[in-house]
């Protein structure tokens, strides 16, 4: 009875592995923003329409944010000429004038955007900071990476890559 009882909980178990991925993880679109940028200008979803995107949640106080803007500097260097932007959505970090010297100190080169708890809220951002997204040029969330982990760079490259063939 017992080895009945293992074999058909086994049985279950690899069926539900071999089921269709959750929901969550299927390509949902990006949520439409229109933020003002620290030039005093206006960017939206729609103005990028057909570019492949890099949106960076951060903030002036986050340890690994600010360790990552050399990386970030480097890979908008790189894939700048290929069409891909690389946008700073700067959180609860002052004033624009503190922010932009701060961006001014750290000679950040990237287009770097006002955020709130809206655009934080529509994108889910919700679990920390640094949160970064690469949104294909269909206007489709190809990636999102919380945090700072080693192969970040190396995962956000991948993805831009493939979103730029695709």
């Amino acid at each position: 009875m017992r080895r009945l009882l293992f074999s058909v909980v086994g049985v279950a178990l690899l069926l539900a592995a071999c089921g269709s991925p959750p929901k969550s993880s299927e390509a949902k679109a990006a949520p439409a923003f229109d933020l003002p940028d620290l030039n005093g200008g206006r960017v939206s979803l729609a103005s990028l329409e057909g570019k492949v995107l890099v949106v960076d949640f951060w903030a002036t106080w986050c340890g690994p944010c600010i360790k990552e803007i050399p990386e970030y500097a480097e890979f908008w260097r790189k894939n700048q000429p290929r069409g891909v932007e690389v946008l700073g959505v700067v959180m609860d970090s002052g004033s624009p004038d503190e922010i932009l010297d701060f961006i001014r100190e750290y000679k950040i080169p990237y287009h770097q955007l006002l955020g709130d708890d809206e655009i934080a809220g529509a994108f889910g951002v919700n679990q920390g900071l640094p949160t970064t997204f690469v949104i294909d040029g269909e206007g489709v969330i190809r990636s999102k990476i919380l945090g700072s982990p080693p192969t970040k760079f190396d995962k956000l490259q991948e993805t831009v890559d493939a979103a730029l063939v695709g």
